[in-house]
């Protein structure tokens, strides 16, 4: 196949992978091994793992040897990105990940120093893509960090970045992190939460209010208007607590 040929159907296949093409797609493409290594010889392609190769079109991509590494690993099943590699992408504190770290609903092994799997059954709500990597959820990595005894200076950047993070439940969080706190020396996910990640409280309080906003949006408006007198802040604020610590909700259905 001629040079031009072969990199126009490279192009094609690698269009969705950020410039990134396997050896069994460019063979579904219509190339030969021999193809590739001539284009490789002639410098057209650089091959960045066994198997997996970058065309002249990719750019920047810090996450270009960890996608690499998942499309190669993906051609023998579907895998996710997980761990710290996940936790890598999410931008989740300052791990720097010794390998690339990948969980698959069957047992998978890898005789790659830089390739780890993991065995789970992640749910649906468990997984999300990222640029275009399929990747365990923010509260799904973080459950899976404690699991794994991560360093506690470690867990504890992690945390402070994921409850920052938007759309992140931080009871969900408190829920995953419940069954790995004693290991860190607190009761509950909550209390390892407070203990670790500064900004916590104020992410907790932020959803609660959130959630009292969608629910009615009387109280919304109530609360703004309250806000506008002098000392309303510390009145809002003194309701909300008298009426949680009666058990009563401040916030009403709208009718």
């Amino acid at each position: 196949m001629r040079a031009v040929d072969a990199l126009e159907a490279l192009e094609l296949a690698g269009s969705t992978q950020r410039g990134l093409v396997t050896t069994a797609q460019a063979r579904e493409a219509g190339l030969a091994g021999v193809d590739l290594t001539r284009l490789a010889d002639a410098g057209r392609l650089l091959r960045v793992r066994h198997g997996v190769y970058v065309l002249p079109s990719a750019g920047v991509d810090r996450l270009q040897q960890l996608r690499a590494a998942w499309l190669a690993a993906s051609a023998n099943g579907d895998v996710v990105v997980s761990r710290a590699s996940a936790a890598a992408v999410h931008r989740l504190g300052d791990l720097v990940p010794a390998t690339h770290e990948f969980t698959a609903a069957v047992r998978r092994q890898s005789t790659l120093p830089d390739v780890r799997f993991h065995r789970a059954a992640l749910s649906d709500d468990e997984v999300v893509l990222v640029d275009g990597l399929p990747v365990t959820s923010v509260v799904r990595t973080v459950g899976d960090l404690a699991a794994s005894s991560l360093d506690s200076d470690q867990l504890a950047r992690v945390l402070s970045d994921a409850v920052e993070r938007p759309g992140v439940g931080m009871e969900a969080l408190a829920t995953a992190l419940t069954p790995h706190a004693a290991r860190y020396g607190f009761d509950s996910g909550r209390a390892l939460l407070a203990g670790m990640a500064p900004g916590y409280l104020a992410a907790a309080l932020r959803g609660v209010v959130d959630e009292a906003v969608m629910l009615s949006s009387q109280f919304r408006q109530q609360a703004l208007d309250l806000l506008e007198e002098p000392g309303g802040s510390n009145a809002l604020l003194a309701l909300v607590h008298d009426r949680l610590a009666r058990g009563k909700s401040p916030v009403r259905e709208d009718t």
